[in-house]
């Protein structure tokens, strides 16, 4: 397969055959003339397949859709309906349906429309043992934050009830209500700092509202849960049964990150979901007692001039901007913040532009073409005051994890953790850039980073002190038990549902069998986050 853009010699040839034969078929014309275009489109169309115009996927090529609008033009206010420009390969709709096909492709990877996902979580090579997950991830779909000047929204154009009839939907939609309606009833699931969630209904089932979560977030997330579950429960890498096994849910004090926890938690435990156990953070960052830093906000400030300034010099999107806000009878400065989030939250779900309430002007899809094709574009200075804020940001996260994965290397039990840290953008952009693995970026809607831990199995290896001869019995014992604190124990970071581990800087040329050693990680979270600004502890990096 190739991209859109590689067949527009087959493209446009359908477009004039299909155009031709409506033209035809209005026309008071003979049958026998509508019977000889169709033939002639379909030999050309043949003829084009068989000399290879393109390497294409003749069944997904069958069921494009062209608009019937292709050639209609607004030029004044629009109520309902959506203009189109000339019929490009880029505005082709494919089979799936994925909103936005006529948009940059940041906004198809943004809205991460739900699809079923493959991933590389828990493909390890025998000979070790799963210990501990740990889900860092973003909330799934959700309405726009703020609305726009002079617009005013529907929202009940948003799904924010479960409909199992309507789009998207997923095979667990239609029991997911009534398995996290017993949450409600289980007050044993709660920790005593989770009550503010523990009065939030576990699922959207309320009239749409701001920032609330979708139906197509819901799904997103049943689809994450979906694919963990096979990684890992059908797998038998964490079997649900063992008494020692632990689901633990952290989620930020919202409805939106709470509700997308309980729908990846039942992809994963589906009729076991009360086994649960919920925790709620109150800052977004889960820097629990380690939020105080001030110069932490100095770097975010930095990073916002940068991204001021890079604003500032960019005529082309400032042109765009203004072109919306005179659509939307406003200022550049009341549409800058809120145009991106407004742009998604309707492409996402596949909604009419908004338009205003008093000249009831509408945003063309032209005009979202024109702002969102500017999202992402990254520069050294940009990410570099990013990755500054965002090391003291999420170290506090990552050391909690990793303290836990050191508490773990010291037990015996024989199952394993499973925690999900249910968050926000800014919760797992810092984390990426720390990790070296993005800057600066917006994140996909139901983004997630998944952090393994595994342990070598010691009934299937026998280690080289115990076949060493030479050494004390004592010695041996102390040499066995340092190695199965640390030696023995490993890390696996899976982004996405791809293996990264080998990117990690502090991984680099010291995995074995894809995995990284856990001393490395706890180095690297304790000390090696702090060198760049010359010291080894977070106290230290955090003075003014």
């Amino acid at each position: 397969q190739v991209r859109w853009g590689e067949g527009h010699r087959i493209d446009l040839s359908l477009h004039y055959v299909t155009s031709t034969a409506q033209h035809i078929h209005r026309a008071p014309v003979m049958k026998s003339a509508r019977r000889l275009v169709a033939f002639l489109g379909l030999t050309a169309f043949g003829m084009a397949a068989f000399y290879g115009v393109v390497h294409f996927d003749l069944a997904r090529f069958a069921s494009l859709k062209v608009p019937q609008s292709a050639h209609a033009h607004h030029t004044g206010p629009r109520s309902n309906t959506t203009g189109h420009a000339h019929l490009t390969p880029s505005d082709v709709t494919t089979p799936d349906d994925t909103p936005a096909q006529d948009m940059p492709e940041v906004v198809r990877w943004y809205c991460n429309s739900p699809h079923t996902l493959e991933g590389e979580e828990g493909q390890v090579q025998g000979g070790f043992r799963l210990k501990g997950v740990f889900v860092v991830s973003r909330h799934g779909d959700r309405v726009p934050m703020e609305t726009l000047p002079n617009v005013k929204y529907n929202y009940n154009s948003w799904a924010c009830k479960l409909d199992p009839d309507k789009w998207p939907s997923h095979p667990l939609l239609s029991s997911f209500p009534e398995a996290a309606e017993k949450l409600r009833r289980s007050p044993n699931v709660f920790a005593r700092s989770a009550k503010g969630v523990a009065n939030m209904s576990p699922y959207p089932n309320s009239a749409g509202g701001p920032s609330r979560l979708t139906q197509t977030g819901v799904a997103q997330l049943l689809r994450v849960g979906e694919k963990l579950r096979k990684a890992y429960i059908e797998s038998n890498l964490l079997p649900i049964e063992n008494a020692d096994s632990q689901f633990t849910i952290f989620t930020t004090p919202y409805s939106r990150t709470y509700q997308s926890a309980i729908a990846m938690m039942y992809g994963v435990l589906q009729n076991d979901l009360l086994k649960i156990r919920v925790h709620q953070e109150n800052n977004v960052l889960f820097c629990g007692a380690s939020c105080d830093c001030p110069i932490k906000n100095k770097y975010l400030k930095r990073f916002k001039s940068v991204d001021s300034k890079k604003f500032h010099q960019d005529a082309e999107f400032i042109n765009a901007l203004k072109d919306v806000a005179k659509t939307l009878d406003s200022n550049v400065a009341n549409v800058r913040y809120k145009i991106i989030d407004a742009l998604f939250g309707h492409l996402c779900n596949k909604l009419q532009l908004p338009c205003t309430s008093h000249t009831h002007a509408c945003l063309e899809r032209a005009h979202a073409r024109n702002v969102l094709k500017y999202v992402n574009q990254d520069e050294e200075q940009r990410r570099e005051s990013f990755n500054n804020y965002s090391r003291l940001a999420i170290q506090p996260l990552l050391s909690t994890i990793a303290r836990k994965m050191e508490r773990i290397s010291e037990e015996n039990a024989k199952g394993a953790n499973f925690e999900v840290y249910s968050g926000h953008d800014m919760t797992v952009t810092p984390l990426l850039s720390v990790l070296g693995l993005t800057h600066a970026r917006w994140v996909p809607y139901a983004s997630h980073v998944v952090m393994e831990m595994w342990e070598r199995d010691r009934h299937e290896e026998q280690t080289t002190f115990e076949k060493n001869s030479t050494i004390t019995k004592l010695k041996r014992l102390e040499l066995k038990q340092t190695a199965m604190q640390f030696e023995d124990k490993y890390v696996r970071i899976v982004h996405m549902g791809t293996d990264v581990t080998n990117r990690l800087e502090f991984c680099s040329g010291k995995t074995q069998q894809n995995l990284c050693p856990l001393k490395e990680f706890v180095d690297f979270v304790e000390q090696g986050v702090f060198q760049k600004f010359g010291t080894n502890n977070y106290r230290e990096a955090c003075r003014p």
